[in-house]
């Protein structure tokens, strides 16, 4: 008896397949679950307003990380158990690249780079390294977090596309948030504790105002990939409803690093944008942000909206005359791409090749060596490097270098310890930092040379290696898909926004979600799992 019953549990290989394959896994549902917790619990969410809002999200971030990873963990035991009950016991790896080429390898090295640096940390940072409270609460604890959550997600995610309502919904309250305080109104009071000096440092949910550049950096990128790729018509109306929103925030974020990091994110989106025949809604994008640039800086001019710390590129886009002249030039620009398309299409599509692509890059090449000959000959402030330069951070880049070169071999090797950046740079330059500076630094304000000092040489390659693995992987891999885009454009922006950023839990986590999500998802698409099963 017990022998039939052991035979008729057994499935066909074809029952199998399409039992392992199926739509709404619990694997799939958590993992969708927690990217809409990290798009609004964690992106809104604040216990004491600014004061402590970056203790609180990264308590919040890694509370929600550690549940994910426990239901997720729980959730493949599930399937494992289900799937052998069924007779599929075997458990397969999914390997699709060299392991060099493997960016999760790569994010586990980094974790090994920063329990070393925290191993052999001297005493007086290692008490305070695993939490990282002497410096931006990026200590052990959260990297390991990060890195695990990275890891995970890598492998292989899905997220349902109503993720993509709350991510505008929750980005466009950020938006609009900001824009508010730019004007003087503050809806939801963050400011009123704020010191007066101080008030207009802090903007819409993410505190300092180079902190809520950084996350205009990945959103606003990530939004017009969707706008441009996606093949849902309700995903690239909300999309454009969105960019103009966030373009409207651009200059209300008043640092150059949202330039930096919105440049890159677009330059990729072009290329991707030639590639697959969607030049004409690349343009569309580009006029929706400028649009929203031109309103913004009308309303500068009518309701005297808030110039401290605008410096930069923020004084010419905040001119109306400027920016209409702009917006005026891509509208004819994309109404002579209308007509082409409109004329002949097949030749529209045709000129968009690899041989343009390729006269785009040395266009952009040579523009580049010309822009930096001609500003290192004027002497524009961009190109006259000194302690001065983007708000000091001159002095603290040279003396974050400085710090590395004088470390010992191990120091080089493994960093002086996690958020150990204040100890060292008080312990040796205290006197002359305040005296230049008229602060005190706890970070590097330059991402790569924060675990350069941190982590060493070690954490700095594994760093490096999981990003450029990482974008490599996904920009192979877009085939037409506006997600993968999406996160591709997202990190890029964010990875050039860090070389003048610093690494804090405020943003940082959105790089390594959005990362591992989009690498995960072509995973997830190229295994054949749910919407993508042909079983």
């Amino acid at each position: 008896m017990s022998k039939n019953n052991s035979k008729s549990k057994k499935k066909s290989k074809k029952e199998i397949e399409e039992f392992k394959y199926r739509k709404n896994r619990p694997i799939d549902i958590v993992i969708t679950m927690f990217i809409a917790y990290v798009v609004t619990v964690y992106t809104l969410y604040m216990n004491n307003k600014y004061f402590n809002i970056t203790g609180t999200r990264a308590l919040t971030f890694a509370y929600g990380a550690g549940i994910f990873i426990i239901l997720l963990i729980s959730a493949y035991i599930i399937e494992y158990s289900i799937l052998s009950y069924y007779g599929e016991s075997e458990i397969k790896i999914y390997k699709d690249s060299k392991l060099f080429a493997m960016p999760e390898i790569w994010a586990f090295g980094f974790l090994i780079a920063n329990y070393m640096a925290y191993i052999l940390a001297a005493s007086p940072v290692k008490k305070d390294a695993m939490l990282g409270t002497n410096g931006r609460d990026m200590g052990l604890g959260m990297m390991l977090v990060l890195t695990v959550t990275f890891i995970v997600l890598s492998r292989q995610a899905y997220t349902h596309p109503f993720v993509f309502i709350l991510f505008f919904i929750s980005s466009g309250i950020a938006y609009v948030t900001g824009v508010l305080q730019h004007f003087g109104l503050d809806p939801f009071y963050l400011r009123e504790r704020v010191a007066a000096k101080q008030k207009e440092m802090f903007i819409s949910m993410f505190g300092n105002i180079n902190t809520f550049g950084v996350y205009i950096c990945i959103a606003i990128p990530f939004a017009a990939a969707l706008f441009i790729l996606s093949e849902k018509r309700w995903v690239r109306v909300i999309a454009a409803v969105n960019l103009l929103l966030g373009s409207t925030s651009i200059i209300t974020a008043k640092s150059d690093n949202v330039y930096l990091g919105l440049f890159t994110g677009f330059i990729l989106l072009l290329y991707v944008s030639i590639y697959y025949k969607k030049l004409t809604e690349y343009l569309l994008s580009i006029i929706i942000i400028l649009f929203g640039l031109t309103v913004l800086a009308f309303m500068n001019k009518a309701l005297s909206g808030s110039q401290k710390h605008i410096n930069g590129l923020a004084l010419i886009i905040e001119n109306p005359k400027v920016m209409t002249v702009i917006s005026i030039a891509f509208v004819i620009v994309l109404a002579g791409a209308i007509a082409f398309r409109t004329i002949n299409i097949e030749k529209y599509k045709e000129i968009q090749n690899t041989k343009f692509l390729i006269g785009l890059t040395i266009f952009f090449i040579l523009s580049g060596i010309i822009v930096v000959v001609i500003g290192v000959k004027t002497g524009s402030e961009f190109f006259v490097f000194d302690d001065k330069w983007g708000t000091f951070r001159g002095y603290i880049w040279r003396r974050s270098f400085d710090l590395f070169k004088r470390g010992s071999l191990k120091q080089k090797l493994f960093g002086y310890g996690n958020e150990s950046v204040n100890y060292y740079m008080t312990r040796y330059y205290y006197d002359e930092m305040v005296k230049i500076t008229k602060r005190q630094y706890d970070n590097c304000h330059n991402e790569y040379l924060q675990y350069l000092v941190t982590t060493g040489l070690f954490g700095f390659v594994t760093y490096v290696g999981m990003i450029i693995t990482g974008l490599v992987y996904m920009v192979k891999r877009i085939k037409g898909n506006a997600l993968i885009a999406a996160c591709a454009a997202g990190s890029i922006a964010y990875m050039t926004a860090g070389i003048v950023s610093l690494n804090t839990p405020i943003t940082t986590p959105y790089f390594f979600v959005i990362m591992a999500l989009g690498i995960g998802y072509a995973r997830y698409r190229d295994q054949k799992y749910g919407v993508f099963s042909d079983k």
